[in-house]
């Protein structure tokens, strides 16, 4: 991707302290061949999350620091971050390491001729570090959200993309961006309804480095399922 390209990188947090900085280093190591920025969007984290990068932002002139305190939400913190960024190119990640900054790189070259470009742990190659059965629930969840929403895509919760942000202005951003990972296969959905051009490439999920997930998979899942199933009823 030419340097002159701008590339906006959105960082959606909630008590990521240990692990934003850490995360900022790699990605700055790993986007220096492109114009970038990084956005951090913080959801007023009681652990000094904000704090921390607002530090960053003095240490990377590239990285900027948007702190919530109302109608908070990771869907929400997404779309103020996309509302606020510069970029021809918009870049989604988790904050905890489980996406690998190494992977960027990957995304903004297959993003040529594409809309969007999503890393995917279930296509050949992907993977995911975590117990079997955590896999085979994930794996299971994603399939039976693309069976409802009629929708070829295999990794539907990963949020792990590069769009973009030409793509992302013809779409309700409001009506997309609610609720939690849920705004991922909404966003999936319809673009494909737009005949938008997906591709997904191969990738290895990781594990939380500091903290703990926010994530409890069975109640999420239904509540994902519920929302697919609506959806898919309101299209028809």
């Amino acid at each position: 991707m030419p340097r002159k390209t701008r590339i906006s990188i959105i960082l959606p947090t909630y008590n990521e302290r240990e692990n934003i900085g850490p995360l900022v280093d790699e990605i700055v190591c790993n986007v220096k061949n492109v114009n970038y920025e990084i956005i951090i969007v913080d959801d007023n984290s009681p652990d000094g999350t904000g704090e921390e990068a607002k530090r960053l932002g003095k240490k990377y002139n590239r990285v900027r620091t948007i702190i919530r305190t109302k109608d908070k939400g990771l869907a929400k913190s997404i779309k103020e971050g996309i509302l606020n960024s510069k970029g021809e190119y918009i870049v989604i990640m988790d904050t905890d390491f489980s996406h690998p900054p190494d992977v960027i790189s990957r995304l903004l070259k297959s993003v040529r001729g594409n809309d969007m470009v999503l890393a995917s742990r279930y296509i050949k190659g992907g993977s995911m570090v975590a117990p079997f059965h955590k896999f085979f629930l994930s794996k299971l969840l994603n399939q039976t959200i693309g069976l409802i929403l009629g929708v070829d895509i295999k990794d539907l919760t990963g949020g792990f993309f590069v769009i973009k942000k030409g793509v992302l202005k013809l779409t309700d951003l409001d009506k997309i961006f609610q609720g939690y990972g849920d705004y991922f296969f909404k966003l999936a959905y319809t673009l494909k309804k737009r005949n938008s051009t997906i591709k997904e490439i191969p990738f290895r999920y990781g594990e939380r480095i500091y903290g703990s997930s926010k994530t409890v998979l069975i109640k999420i899942g239904l509540d994902y399922i519920l929302q697919a199933l609506r959806i898919r009823l309101k299209s028809n």
